[in-house]
């Protein structure tokens, strides 16, 4: 009886699955027939917005996810494993409860002028901010509680929590044990959570138009505009942009990886698997370039005998 209702419940789960990725077919399409029309892409590089509309992007998702993991990799540094680990997991929900919109609007009220900080600082006045670097910092406050809720059940594993403690009581200190030990761990798990966290990011619309640039906004508010105008050139130009967000993914996903490429070369092996040292003793050398003296006494005499003193 538990096969027949494991393959219903695996049907169920495929059903629901392609009734939530359908919609993305027409998308597909409406993306597809601009992408093959040279005239478009002309009149979406000549529209004056999309460059510092891309320029505010990607600043503004290069500082929510670098942020975020930044926050997230901190207070995972700090407080696990131990009681202030729980603790702090404990109130994430009120952060996760938290709408976007709420945080942003919350956000503007306290840093805008006129808002609550203004207020009490006359002379804190904000800057003019062409490039997301506000909205940038908001959503690393608000996706760092993300990563950490994700990294709470890969962080549960009690053998990870053993060998931190023992490195810590070799001397290692809690950076050390998460550069070396910790992130190697949960990386897998940390990169899918980093990738839903940049798609996120870059398709944000609701939290952008109260905290992003106005005129001209990122490209995502940017697109989102141009799709609900009735023209097909403006349109077709939002679908365009749409297929720009998709290749900034890419190309965000591929830099992680290089990174993480990179980064893997410097962590050295604690599986406890002990290699030979391939480094050549003086001693080992020099034993080794023993039957050469030899030779070389040999060449010496006979450069003496051809030559003998007068």
């Amino acid at each position: 009886m538990a096969t027949p209702l494991r393959y219903a419940l695996t049907l169920l789960v495929v059903g629901v699955m392609a009734a939530i990725y359908a919609p993305l077919l027409p998308a597909l399409k409406l993306m597809a027939e601009p992408a093959l029309s040279p005239d478009h892409w002309q009149a979406l590089f000549a529209d004056t917005q999309l460059w510092q509309a891309l320029a505010a992007t990607l600043v503004s998702t290069g500082i929510a996810v670098f942020g975020a993991l930044a926050l997230a990799l901190t207070a995972i540094a700090v407080r696990w494993p131990g009681k202030r680990w729980q603790t702090l997991v404990s109130r994430l929900p009120l952060l996760l409860a938290v709408p976007h919109v709420a945080f942003a609007t919350s956000a503007l009220l306290l840093f805008a002028e006129g808002g609550w900080l203004f207020q009490v600082c006359r002379i804190c006045v904000p800057l003019v901010d062409h490039y997301g670097v506000g909205l940038g910092l908001t959503l690393a406050v608000k996706e760092s509680g993300f990563i950490l809720w994700a990294m709470y059940g890969v962080l549960g594993e009690t053998r990870l929590a053993q060998q931190t403690l023992v490195l810590k009581s070799q001397g290692y200190s809690c950076w050390q044990c998460l550069w070396y030990l910790i992130l190697p761990a949960i990386a897998p798990a940390l990169g899918l959570v980093l990738v839903a966290t940049t798609a996120w990011t870059l398709s944000a619309v609701d939290v952008a138009l109260i905290l992003g640039p106005g005129n001209p906004p990122t490209l995502a508010v940017l697109a989102w505009t141009w799709l609900n105008q009735g023209s097909p050139s403006q349109q077709a130009k939002g679908a365009l942009a749409c297929l720009i967000l998709l290749l900034l993914l890419v190309a965000f996903l591929l830099l992680g990886r290089g990174f993480w490429r990179l980064w893997q070369r410097g962590v050295p092996d604690f599986h406890g698997h002990r290699h030979p040292c391939q480094v050549i003793s003086p001693g080992r050398g020099l034993t080794a370039l023993l039957p050469f003296s030899g030779l070389l006494c040999a060449l010496v005499l006979l450069l003496l005998a051809q030559f003998p003193p007068p």
